[in-house]
């Protein structure tokens, strides 16, 4: 799809299917945004994606005061979007974890975070420190990947984030009523490691498709 121009919602639409394609493994899905990592902030800007500034707003919510020492890890931060968001509610320490190469290239141009971590959200284990973070952002994981998410993937999330923290997710609101995914969040609540806040509607996440944001705290 390079070269083309995003100038309406058709357009964008068509950009989102292709790199949200049902059956591709999480290789493949990684290769489809590295290619479009020159295109991405203009093919989401189409469809007026909404992601980034829900997060920001739910996290200066939560934080009204002394956001300039609060240290955030934004997952799947692609190419900065949502650091550009927290950014102007007065976030300025944020790293950014990604598994394309691609878009984390073109979050560095732009100076956008302070760590660069090229990984994945999986079955593996983050190269963090425990207890580093207050607080994480996901927004607009992998479609097909965000569906599955492991029980062990969510046990990184509160293992980096501090008792009291907080950890937010968005996606389409379909998303969430996967039963692999509500199966992994409630493991977690059920036994005492985070409890569920929220689950904000995001209207109009992309133009015509509705979202939701989940709110979670760490507990230990």
């Amino acid at each position: 799809m390079a070269g083309t121009t995003y100038t309406n919602v058709k357009e964008g639409n068509t950009f989102l299917d292709h790199i949200t394609e049902k059956g591709l493994d999480n290789k493949s899905i990684i290769n489809r945004f590295d290619k479009v990592s020159g295109e991405y902030n203009e093919a989401l800007g189409s469809v007026d994606y909404m992601g980034p500034r829900s997060l920001a707003g739910i996290l200066a919510e939560l934080h009204p005061s002394d956001r300039e020492n609060v240290r955030v890890l934004d997952l799947a931060a692609g190419t900065g979007l949502v650091a550009i968001e927290l950014k102007k509610k007065g976030f300025v320490s944020t790293d950014g974890l990604e598994p394309s190469e691609g878009m984390l290239a073109e979050a560095k141009r732009n100076n956008l975070y302070g760590r660069y971590i090229c990984d994945v959200v999986g079955e593996n284990t983050f190269d963090i420190e425990t207890d580093t973070y207050s607080a994480i952002t996901m927004s607009a994981l992998s479609l097909e990947i965000f569906k599955k998410l492991p029980v062990k993937a969510l046990e990184e999330m509160a293992r980096v984030v501090k008792p009291g923290g907080h950890i937010l997710m968005t996606q389409y609101d379909f998303a969430f009523d996967s039963d692999v995914l509500k199966a992994s969040l409630s493991n977690l609540e059920d036994r005492g490691v985070w409890k569920l806040i929220e689950m904000r509607p995001v209207p109009d996440f992309t133009k015509g498709k509705d979202g939701l944001v989940s709110v979670h705290q760490v507990l230990k």
